[in-house]
């Protein structure tokens, strides 16, 4: 049974569509083409009735001027007596020749018991059949795009049906889960206030910061389109900072060490919500794909004046297929749950902000994700401006 393949339907309706029109058109201007040799076979017919006996008159044949018509005189053995015809004729065995694009009439003329043979050229008007060919042209490919494109979209509306409807599910959804997901974090917090510690508190906070973070990627996965986020100076060592203290409590539910090496007064310029997408999925991937009792290095240096490097190294079972990483929907290891939206929104705001990407990774031996962003210019100027002022 072969599979539906909606660009193969499209091509082969264009295709028939291309026939439907093409052939007829084909048959106009090969009738339009008839009809201009008749018109021109008649022309010249005429114009030898006109002309017959003013040409034979003398022997020395009097020719009329003309731009049209263009004439051959030949004997009764066919040996050339006159020549106003600039195209080679080598086979005279014939009354009504087309070369394109010149039309051809020859007559026999009997002059005083003389035998002559007269060959008239006309060149044929194709002015008509250009126009006529450009306007079925542009008619044929105007119908095949208006009735292709009422396919293709009467093809794919109940995709956009379907698309619509799971956008105002996920926004419903997102919509009723806001509120029941603040109220958990706020009760959690006060029992961690209030209560001794404990393993069973520590995971519903664990769980919480986790389904937080599924709500924000999803949130960010609907509103990114519609919603343009501003970008301001972030200090990017303190950010880090306050995203690697939000994980503490994930990565202890796992026995996992975070070791931070962070350097202070790291500036850069860019969206905030856009900024916590990538750390917080770069984070949440590396713990949870890490081995129990293991722990994740993260790193913000200084690469060179303009840009810093953050970077995260875990020690986990690593990525078997590193072209897939970034597809959406895309899941390494679909034990561990998710939607698979993280790393692919990470990827769309790399390229969205001139962010490089490297990545390196090695079965049972873990991954390393690094991330190069461009310093914040103004900053970099302040504090050049500040040196020299020292110097001074």
């Amino acid at each position: 049974m072969l599979s539906y393949n909606p660009l193969r339907l499209v091509f082969v309706y264009t295709l028939i569509v291309m026939a439907l029109f093409c052939v007829p058109s084909y048959f106009a201007i090969q009738s339009t083409i008839m009809e201009e040799k008749y018109k021109a076979t008649h022309e010249l017919v005429e114009w030898i009735e006109t002309h017959e006996k003013t040409i034979f008159a003398s022997t020395s044949f009097e020719i009329p001027h003309s731009v049209r018509f263009h004439i051959n005189i030949y004997d009764a053995k066919h040996t050339m007596l006159y020549n106003d015809i600039k195209e080679p004729l080598s086979d005279l065995n014939f009354r009504v020749r087309f070369i394109y694009p010149f039309l051809y009439y020859q007559k026999e003329v009997r002059v005083n018991e003389g035998l002559y043979y007269l060959v008239v050229q006309l060149q044929l008007n194709y002015a008509k059949i250009i126009f006529l060919s450009t306007m079925l042209f542009f008619i044929v490919l105007f119908l095949i795009y208006v009735m292709s494109h009422i396919f293709i979209n009467s093809s794919i509306y109940p995709y956009r049906k379907t698309q619509q409807y799971m956008n105002d599910f996920f926004n419903d959804s997102m919509h009723e889960l806001k509120t029941p997901l603040g109220v958990i974090n706020i009760n959690v917090e006060l029992l961690s206030h209030y209560s001794a510690p404990s393993k069973h508190l520590q995971r519903i906070k664990a769980a919480t910061k986790q389904m937080q973070m599924t709500y924000e990627d999803v949130e960010y996965y609907i509103k990114n389109k519609k919603v343009t986020y501003n970008k301001e100076v972030i200090n990017l060592s303190e950010y880090l900072s306050l995203r690697i203290a939000f994980f503490e409590d994930i990565a202890l539910s796992k026995s996992i060490a975070l070791v931070a090496n962070v350097t202070p007064k790291m500036m850069i310029y860019m969206s905030k919500v856009e900024l916590q997408r990538i750390i917080d999925n770069t984070l949440s991937n590396a713990i949870k794909y890490s081995f129990y009792q293991g722990k994740v290095e993260i790193a913000l240096v200084q690469k060179d004046e303009t840009h810093c490097v953050f970077s995260v190294q875990d020690y986990g079972q690593g990525i078997k297929d590193l072209y897939k990483v970034f597809q959406r929907f895309e899941r390494e290891d679909s034990v561990q749950g998710g939607f698979g939206l993280g790393l692919n929104i990470v990827h769309n705001i790399c390229n969205k902000n001139d962010i490089d990407i490297e990545i390196e990774s090695y079965e049972n031996r873990g991954s390393r994700f690094t991330y190069i962003f461009q310093r914040d210019k103004k900053k970099l100027l302040d504090s050049v401006d500040t040196d020299e002022k020292k110097g001074v």
